[in-house]
């Protein structure tokens, strides 16, 4: 019986079901969601790879968003975005002429190398950022209309006209093969795009190798917990493995979260800006109305959202967030320099309450050539709780410094732990210190 290819709209997995003349709704093979499948004609012309037994051809429709339940990963597939490669290497080009080149053909090549970001400008070769490097994998350089072809590529008309509207444009995407976080943008007065990709499942913090403090943590059901450092520094990482250890460990509703992520013990809900939630700021508020247990904020990026991020901690949420600053130390003034000057004291008084640790962390060169991850943690007490409502930031080095029964760690005693194992060398230690002394 000759088959036919169908995606299906929710988790936009694609499977095989036998052509019949009339319309049908069957079960997906996948996340088991009903699929409506087209009637299929007398003689119509069949997909070239539907037939049984042979390969299917290279997928290059847009990547979908999907709208219902997740299928879980394949675990008998190795993700090369879980061990991304820890020194720059040389790849193979792409040899497709660029007219012809598809951006899902681009997003396939880059998963395949473990690369962390695409770059696609006028004027510069398409670009892989690997182990912080920039890697060009197209001999010539794009004219100012691939670059928008490749970048518009990923939008469909909505997202295209919303761009257009506000010049810039952030998203998550998904297709058959990841995830990936996307910012489409003009650059010179020309369109461009950057797009992240996303690991398949989130680390484990086993694989992490963090802190044991870390975990306990997971256990907190309410308050705030911050992951600070710059940029590129593991924090989303390290907050995606805690959703994950809440996920498998307590049955607790968790929203909204950015990796995915199939629901294990716990509930996980994701929301899409534009498809969920007509922006960023209604789909959070939105979430303290969805009886979460468990709210996940990308970044704390603006007032509003430290706001809402405080008013859900408040109310009994556990907040995970991520926030760019450079030391622990530094954390107060970089919340405030979001805070108008009349609310300064409030907010003070509120991060004091609701503050429950902060994780800032360094990815540090191994000498294995990877990458090992060095934490300070301020694990909030008393003392804590009073130098942030009197202005005493300066102070916060001290508590961590004398708060090891409390589980705190410093800078220098976490890079200590990774020279005395033999993970980094001394040198190391000394180049990340200048930063914390």
């Amino acid at each position: 019986m000759p088959q036919v290819v169908c995606r299906c709209p929710h988790c936009a997995g694609t499977f095989q079901v036998e052509a019949r003349p009339k319309e049908r709704q069957i079960h997906c093979s996948h996340c088991r969601g009903l699929v409506t499948v087209a009637a299929t004609p007398a003689g119509a012309p069949l997909n070239p790879a539907a037939a049984v037994g042979q390969k299917a051809a290279p997928r290059t429709a847009a990547p979908v968003l999907r709208a219902g339940r997740l299928r879980a990963p394949d675990e008998a597939t190795p993700d090369p975005l879980l061990e991304r490669p820890t020194a720059a290497k040389a790849v193979a080009p792409l040899t497709t002429p660029i007219d012809q080149l598809s951006i899902h053909d681009v997003l396939r090549h880059g998963r395949a190398n473990g690369v962390s970001d695409i770059h696609v400008a006028p004027g510069a070769p398409l670009l892989f950022r690997i182990a912080s490097q920039l890697v060009p994998v197209t001999p010539q350089t794009l004219t100012s209309k691939q670059s928008a072809r490749l970048s518009l590529e990923l939008l469909n008309e909505g997202q295209r006209q919303q761009f257009h509207k506000d010049h810039d444009y952030d998203f998550m995407a998904i297709d058959d093969y990841g995830r990936y976080r996307v910012n489409v943008g003009y650059f010179d007065g020309e369109i461009g795009t950057i797009i992240r990709l996303l690991a398949q499942r989130p680390r484990t913090l086993e694989e992490l190798k963090v802190p044991p403090i870390i975990k306990e943590f997971a256990g907190a059901t309410k308050g705030l917990v911050l992951f600070t450092g710059s940029a590129s520094q593991g924090k989303t990482t390290t907050m995606t493995a805690i959703i994950d250890e809440i996920n498998t460990k307590h049955p607790r509703h968790v929203t909204p979260i950015e990796y995915l992520h199939v629901n294990k013990k716990g509930l996980v809900r994701q929301r899409q800006t534009g498809r969920d939630t007509a922006d960023f700021h209604s789909g959070l508020r939105a979430a303290l109305r969805q009886n979460p247990d468990v709210i996940s904020i990308g970044e704390m990026r603006d007032f509003e959202t430290i706001k809402i991020a405080f008013t859900a901690a408040e109310t009994g949420c556990l907040v995970l967030s991520t926030l760019h600053i450079m030391s622990i130390d530094k954390i107060i003034e970089r919340i405030l320099s979001f805070v108008p000057t009349e609310d300064e004291g409030h907010i003070r008084y509120v991060l004091a309450d609701t503050l429950v640790a902060v994780i800032h962390q360094e990815l540090v060169p191994a000498r294995d050539g990877g990458k090992r991850l060095a934490c300070e943690i301020l694990v909030v007490n008393q003392a804590t709780k009073n130098i942030i409502r009197n202005r005493g930031t300066f102070f916060l080095r001290n508590v961590i410094t004398t708060g090891r029964k409390f589980g705190m760690i410093s800078m220098q005693n976490s890079l200590q732990s990774l020279v005395d194992e033999g993970a980094i060398t001394p040198q190391t230690m000394a180049d990340v210190m200048v930063n914390y002394r």
